[in-house]
């Protein structure tokens, strides 16, 4: 059933009321449209009078979207302040279309502020007579979105200015389309806004740039992400940084197409450099800088699993004590003796080879591990090593402190299965160098 009201038109004149007549059927099928229509005519005393329009027709949608009636033979001026159109008003925009015969489309509101419209105002010639035809649209949702958006949009560039982290928007060629502004500032830009169409190795150095490229190989190719990726970086200063990094790929409509990249790097140099720390602490002696006796077995264990897996790979190892150190604390006092402990260890040290390792093992006790070398070539080595020591004396001031070492050597042997076995053939070669007047070398 038409629910639509009849359509009742009204003109200024019997000319035009005789030609607006004549298309009533065509104004009944405005009835449906969605938009508001306004049909006006400029209001006529003796000449044309574009300062005001007498509303012939209008619609039910427009009364219904703007919640004005009776709104046939009123006047166009009536009802323009309802739409809050800044320094225009609506009776000036109709005056200015009918000068021109331009047609003006305008957003407004309503005069509460609580609707949105789109307003498109033209001028027509209907049967040789001027009119105005003023069509509205309730634009209320998309305004809301807009601003909705707008909102959104402002509400993540605050996170880009204001974030610790690294956050970063790839497009599929891996250029950067959105970044914090931190990212910026560590690469040396003054704004976040200028990283935008820039590619890794524009941005850091080459080989820095390398190590993310490839990260993200997989994440273009396979679409899978990259997470908790511990990676350096340099600092426009040139000193490095350290970054936890997360990257995710993003998706084409189709949910398999890779378009870019999300990502979220977070700076963990600070918690990297205490962890580096704890690590340095358990496995380094504090005073010497040597390894600490659980990491240097550890390296010990490792060379005799070398050895059982090929039995004809060789390593020796080297037990070393201080003769008569206890003397030295006695004597000079503990300061002077942890003295003497650093001076030895930088003077064994010193005479390593790169694949060498050296722990401090105990008190005055040292090891030294040396691969791909048989008990014969270790032995040759700790009789340089312990002459070496023997003529070079701790300085003190004004003092000279002489020490001497004993050393007990052995080789791992593929029967070895601990490193407890290797160590008791070496203590007691250097057992027997002790009971034969210290500062010799025994072989075990």
């Amino acid at each position: 059933m038409d629910n639509k009201p009849h359509v009742q038109i009204h003109a200024a004149s019997s000319l035009q009321a005789n030609g607006l007549n004549k298309c009533a059927n065509c104004f009944n099928l405005l009835e449906y449209l969605r938009y508001g229509v306004l049909y006006c005519t400029p209001k006529i005393n003796d000449k044309i009078d574009t300062h005001d329009f007498l509303i012939a027709y209008a619609n039910h949608t427009f009364s219904k979207l703007t919640g004005i009636e009776a709104l046939n033979s009123a006047s166009l001026k009536k009802i323009s302040n309802r739409f809050s159109m800044g320094e225009n008003s609506l009776l000036s925009l109709a005056s200015k279309v009918m000068h021109t015969k331009e047609p003006i489309t305008q957003e407004c509101q309503d005069e509460r502020g609580t609707q949105w419209f789109s307003i498109n105002l033209s001028h027509i010639e209907l049967y040789d007579e001027p009119a105005l035809v003023i069509a509205i649209e309730d634009i209320s949702n998309r305004k809301q979105a807009e601003l909705d958006l707008q909102r959104m949009n402002q509400d993540f560039i605050t996170v880009l200015e204001s974030t610790s982290d690294f956050i970063y928007i790839k497009d599929k060629e891996s250029r950067i389309r959105y970044c914090s502004q931190t990212l910026a500032e560590i690469t040396g830009h003054q704004s976040w806004r200028d990283m935008v169409g820039k590619h890794d190795n524009e941005i850091f150095p080459l080989e820095t740039a390398q190590v993310y490229i490839q990260e993200e190989v997989p994440i273009f190719r396979d679409g899978v992400a990259v997470l908790n990726k511990v990676n350096p970086y340099f600092r426009a200063d040139g000193s490095v940084g350290w970054v936890s990094t997360n990257k995710w790929p993003m998706f084409a409509e189709d949910g398999k197409t890779v378009t870019g990249i999300f990502g979220i790097s977070r700076d963990i140099s600070e918690s990297k450099a205490r962890e580096d720390e704890l690590r340095t602490m358990a496995t380094t002696d504090f005073l010497t800088g040597l390894a600490s006796r659980r990491d240097y077995i550890d390296d010990l264990n490792r060379q005799i699993a070398r050895i059982q897996r090929s039995p004809q790979a060789l390593c020796s190892l080297l037990l070393i004590d201080l003769d008569l150190f206890k003397r030295v604390n006695d004597i000079y006092g503990h300061a002077v003796g942890d003295h003497m402990l650093q001076h030895i260890s930088r003077l064994m040290r010193n005479d390593l080879r790169r694949v060498d390792s050296i722990g401090r093992i105990g008190g005055e006790e040292f090891s030294i591990l040396m691969p791909d070398t048989d008990i014969q070539a270790a032995k040759t080595f700790a009789e340089r090593l312990r002459k070496k020591i023997e003529i070079t004396p701790l300085l003190d001031g004004e003092r000279s402190i002489p020490i001497t070492i004993s050393i007990g050597i052995t080789q791992i042997h593929v029967e070895d299965s601990s490193a407890e076995s290797v160590f008791e053939r070496a203590d007691v070669a250097l057992y027997r160098a002790k009971n034969s007047g210290r500062n010799r070398v025994e072989l075990g």
